[in-house]
């Protein structure tokens, strides 16, 4: 609440364990537990030598407790498979959204993406990175900022599978389907991208 109230920024210095247990009227022991549980959440950065951070946002710790949660329910066996499940949900809806908000800025950022998948396909690490850049650039061009907060976790999770699958099966099955969904977003079809979407993960389902 102090940083979110106090519409402190990423970056902004916070001020000492002391200052900060008198300001919000708390012990020392406190406010360092406060500290202690504020970073493993990535709310703040502590570094040896440098003042107490508000940190940028980062979908890891949410990746983190999504892993572990799903890790820990006994269905570990199947836990690419349930990501992957989920995600048929999630991406279809952006693709629609994308097909009917996308500006000509996010086109020109996924046909960027897909030429460089395309002229660099042996590169299955590059492939890797710039197939989940192409599903984050969708989810920005839904217009709905929670969606890629919804979808980075997942994305952080799916990138060793991501990484194996294209290296079994090549990088031209992923370059395909972005092909089909960004053709039906430029051609305003939210069914079409939706369906084409589909495609693409039951593909990624597939590739697992």
């Amino acid at each position: 609440d102090y940083i979110i109230k106090g519409k402190l920024k990423p970056g902004t210095d916070l001020p000492t364990e002391v200052e900060m247990a008198e300001q919000i009227g708390v012990s020392k022991f406190s406010m360092r537990e406060a500290l202690r549980v504020a970073q493993t959440q990535g709310l703040i950065s502590i570094s040896r030598g440098r003042r107490t951070q508000v940190a940028a946002p980062s979908p890891h710790f949410a990746a983190e407790a999504m892993s572990i949660l799903l890790r820990n329910s006994g269905n570990s066996d199947y836990f690419l498979l349930f990501l992957t499940e989920a995600r048929k949900g999630l991406e279809c809806q952006i693709a629609g959204l994308a097909a009917s908000r996308a500006k000509r800025s996010h086109i020109k950022e996924m046909t960027q993406v897909i030429a460089e998948m395309a002229e660099n396909s042996d590169n299955i690490e590059l492939c890797t990175e710039k197939d989940i850049e192409f599903h984050r650039i969708l989810s920005q061009a839904s217009g709905n900022p929670i969606f890629e907060v919804m979808l980075s976790p997942v994305s952080s999770l799916l990138r060793k599978s991501r990484f194996e699958a294209m290296l079994e099966v090549s990088p031209q099955r992923a370059i395909l389907g972005h092909k089909k969904i960004l053709k039906a977003v430029m051609e305003k079809n939210p069914d079409k991208a939706a369906k084409n979407m589909l495609e693409h993960l039951q593909m990624a389902e597939e590739d697992l």
